[in-house]
């Protein structure tokens, strides 16, 4: 395993790095960012940055944008006090090449608010929306990152659909036997994790009045008991 080298790792194929938390991440992020941008010439806009929640890729793009900021201003003047940038400014002594690098840099932040900067959350939908014909999905897909609220709707609205109006006897039968909104749930939990489940029986059910004939029968005896 190579040590990762920040000014010289390689800006192109794919690589693969291991790091911990407080390793420095987000500063060879902005670091790789200002390279691809001085030596590969690519646009911010063409650059996807992706991390995983909403806090980090706000800092994730207040940094970047101070980095390009400071960075300009270091190619301008031709000295810094941060480290990364005196080392760019040893790798690149060329007065040409650095005037260059402001133009790249200038234009950069000339068109910060196009850095395609997201969480993966953010982004999947960003690629849904924009390729809804490729990917065969609605224009308007939302991708939710807890699907608890939506399951409670679910149970709520079959709840009120299937038990609301049914007959008195039925809702108390299903009721005393367990057969309740907090059930529904715990189920319904499960069944995420398990798409393949069938509904059994698949025969047409009982009408209401056949349950209703069944369960005056089965009280019935009860109080016969």
């Amino acid at each position: 395993m190579e040590r990762f080298d920040l000014l010289n790792a390689p800006l192109r194929g794919v690589n693969l790095l291991e790091a911990g938390a407080g390793t420095g991440k987000t500063f060879n992020i902005e670091g790789l960012c200002l390279r691809l941008i001085i030596e590969k010439a690519l646009p911010i806009g063409e650059i996807l940055v992706v991390t995983y929640t909403v806090a980090a890729t706000e800092e994730l793009r207040d940094r970047i944008r101070r980095r390009l900021r400071d960075a300009a201003a270091a190619f301008s003047s031709g000295n810094s006090d941060d480290h990364l940038l005196t080392s760019l400014l040893v790798k690149f002594p060329d007065p040409r090449e650095r005037l260059l690098f402001q133009e790249r840099l200038r234009a950069a932040l000339r068109d910060f608010d196009e850095a395609a900067i997201f969480t993966i959350h953010s982004f999947c939908q960003r690629i849904l929306q924009e390729n809804a014909f490729e990917s065969d999905s609605l224009f308007d897909t939302e991708l939710i990152t807890d699907e608890r609220r939506l399951r409670e709707e679910i149970v709520e609205d079959f709840w009120r659909t299937h038990f609301y109006e049914t007959l008195p006897e039925l809702a108390g039968y299903a009721l005393s036997c367990g057969f309740n909104p907090g059930y529904l749930r715990k189920l319904l939990g499960k069944m995420v994790f398990h798409s393949d489940m069938e509904i059994i029986p698949r025969n047409e059910p009982p009408s209401l009045e056949a349950i209703r004939d069944q369960i005056s029968t089965y009280n019935g005896a009860l109080a016969g008991i």
